[in-house]
């Protein structure tokens, strides 16, 4: 305002206005609020209530602004699902990032053991080349020196023959000079003729031999040539029993070469038969292929399907769909009515079902309700946390904090409830959806799902110790992911251990099984094969216990606290005091005082919702 001039009294009245409904909500700091937009909608409703001519303009733009408001809210709530899954994939992704990461580390540590272990070889390779390498060079030295040794003493040889051949001319030179002196010179003419004769006889013997050598050069021996004669004989027979087989053998090939003839005509006319078949049949659908599909399995979808027609299965895939009886879907009956009518505002409702009027239905689906229950499990856990150990929130309060926090409007709050609401009755055959909606409605203790997880939690813990005793692999053998069961589950007998054996194979097939795979959930919080048999013994062995208990108490329509004591101790010798205090309170809703009874259907029925489970063996 410039110098002199003073605010309307109206506007400091409106400031004033404002400051005061800003520090009674809390709201001074500029800061996006639901409460501060509200005192500003105030302040603008009264400036609009004053200027009665400009009030059509300024109504006109407050409605534009609250329609984008609305529009805006209607898109967050919107995405609201979709930023929960995102959240959930982006989480699934880092696990197997990292779980490639981890795979990828022991296979470049595996690689460069193989590595050093490869360069070790190659030099030890290299020191024996060099050393055999010695090794030749000194053999070779020797062999020069052995050569050139006998080298040596065959020439001290051959001059030793020709020094013995000169001494020995020598002395036959002395002898003939000696007996021609005695005989004189007849001697020499006679030895001369002899010479001649020898030389003559010598030249015949040449001839002799070389014509024999020139005759009987090729001629092999009499004793080779009879082996040889032998040999080509056998060659000769085999020859005619190969000749008479491979003869046999071309009839029968000719016979066989008919016969697939014939079959290849046949086989021709079958396809063309086939074909017309195909063109003027409906072909039969796979009925076995939604068993991967639907909740349970195959053995489920087995027991759903059994002895039903197309139509009838069509009815059981609509109803699994929906969440509703097969008996509505056959019926023709709506999914459900457009609104559901409140319940009222009385203390015995739930907090979050407390209203009076029509809610809209949004007929949530089963995904979705899923996503939904697995996101209020998670924000309770981190609820539950900040409290002291041991104190948990109720389900129903929490679902209307739970609610109020993310939608924070009223009617959005009432509308959400109602539709989780209904959705859990719906899909009540679900066994996570239907434990949620037990423990809502306070049927079931809330410990039973909180003992589940601890449960899963430890057995995975045991798998992984078993892991790091064989090499941290990243999976078990059999035998060990077996002993590793029998350790960790020492109640169970040999048909439960089996079965759970060939549920974790089912989805690690192959000689190892892959542990942290079983304990994996998809986007929905859907476990696999192995989990869901581990919560269906866990489940039917409570039911077994709770039977045993009730025999104990030998069908008495009251018990006391001191018979219910003597039930379990009969039953479960091994059971500690804290234990069984513990389902001494949960059978007696916490009332023990001496001389307290309560009838046994009551008691029965608050063990089986309770978390109840054998201590030792029988």
């Amino acid at each position: 305002m410039p110098k002199g001039v003073h605010k309307p009294k109206f506007l400091e009245q409106l400031e004033a206005f404002l400051q005061k409904e800003l520090r009674s909500l809390d709201c001074t700091e500029m800061v996006p609020s639901e409460k501060r937009l509200q005192a500003f909608r105030e302040v603008f409703e009264y400036l609009i209530e004053d200027f009665k001519t400009y009030k059509p303009l300024l109504s006109a733009i407050k409605h534009e602004y609250e329609m984008m408001l609305i529009h805006q809210r209607e898109r967050i709530r919107d995405l609201e699902p979709l930023k929960a899954m995102l959240v959930t994939v982006s989480e699934q992704c880092e696990k197997k990032l990292f779980s490639m990461k981890q795979e990828e580390k022991s296979d470049m540590i595996d690689m460069r053991k193989e590595n050093l272990k490869l360069q070790r070889t190659i030099e030890q390779l290299r020191e024996d080349q060099v050393s055999l390498k010695v090794q030749v060079e000194k053999l070779q030295e020797e062999v020069g020196a052995e050569y050139l040794r006998y080298r040596n003493e065959c020439d001290a040889r051959k001059m030793l023959i020709a020094d013995i051949n000169e001494l020995k001319y020598q002395q036959e030179d002395s002898k003939t000079s000696t007996d021609e002196e005695g005989e004189g010179k007849e001697d020499v003419t006679f030895l001369k003729l002899a010479l001649k004769k020898a030389r003559e006889d010598l030249d015949a013997k040449n001839y002799k031999l070389a014509k024999m050598e020139s005759d009987y050069g090729d001629v092999v021996p009499r004793r080779d040539f009879e082996k040889l004669e032998a040999q080509c004989a056998k060659l000769q027979k085999d020859t005619e029993q190969f000749t008479s087989d491979h003869q046999k053998l071309m009839q029968e090939h000719n016979a066989l070469l008919e016969v697939y003839n014939k079959v290849l005509e046949q086989r021709d006319q079958f396809s063309l038969d086939n074909d017309a078949m195909r063109r003027s049949a409906t072909p039969r659908p796979r009925w076995d292929k939604c068993g991967q599909y639907v909740e349970g399995g195959p053995d489920r979808w087995n027991e759903l399907s059994q002895n039903r027609t197309s139509d009838e299965l069509v009815d059981v895939l609509l109803a699994e769909m929906t969440g509703q009886d097969v008996s509505q879907i056959q019926s023709g009956a709506s999914t459900g009515a457009e609104y559901f009518d409140g319940q009222g505002t009385g203390p015995e409702v739930p907090r979050f079902l407390r209203f009076e009027g029509q809610v809209r239905n949004r007929r949530l689906g089963k995904r979705d309700t899923s996503l939904l229950i697995k996101d209020i499990w998670q924000e309770k856990a981190a609820h539950d946390a900040e409290k002291v150990e041991g104190e948990r929130s109720d389900l129903g309060e929490f679902l209307y904090t739970y609610l109020q926090r993310r939608f924070g409007i009223e009617n959005m709050i009432i509308e959400w409830g109602y539709n989780l609401y209904d959705a859990c009755n719906r899909y009540n055959h679900d066994p996570r959806i239907g434990l949620f909606y037990g423990i809502l409605q306070k049927e079931v203790d809330e410990a039973v799902y909180h003992d589940q997880l601890v449960m899963l939690e430890k057995l995975y813990n045991a798998l992984t110790k078993a892991d790091l005793a064989s090499g941290n692999q990243g999976s078990l053998s059999r035998a060990d992911f077996e002993q590793s069961m029998r350790a960790f589950f020492t109640l169970k007998d040999d048909e439960s251990i089996t079965a759970l054996i060939k549920a974790a194979e089912q989805e690690s097939p192959g000689d190892a099984i892959t542990y942290k795979n079983l304990f994996t959930e998809d986007e929905e919080g859907r476990a696999g094969p192995f989990v869901d048999k581990v919560r269906d013994q866990d489940k039917v062995e409570q039911a077994l216990y709770v039977k045993e208990v009730e025999n104990a108490l030998g069908g008495a329509s009251e018990v006391s606290v001191e018979d219910v004591r003597q039930a379990f101790q009969a039953v479960d010798p091994q059971i500690s005091p804290d234990i069984l205090t513990k389902y001494l309170n949960r059978a007696f809703a916490s009332k023990q005082e001496p001389g307290t009874k309560v009838e046994t259907a009551l008691l029965l029925k608050r063990l089986q919702t309770g978390s109840i489970k054998r201590v030792g063996k029988k």
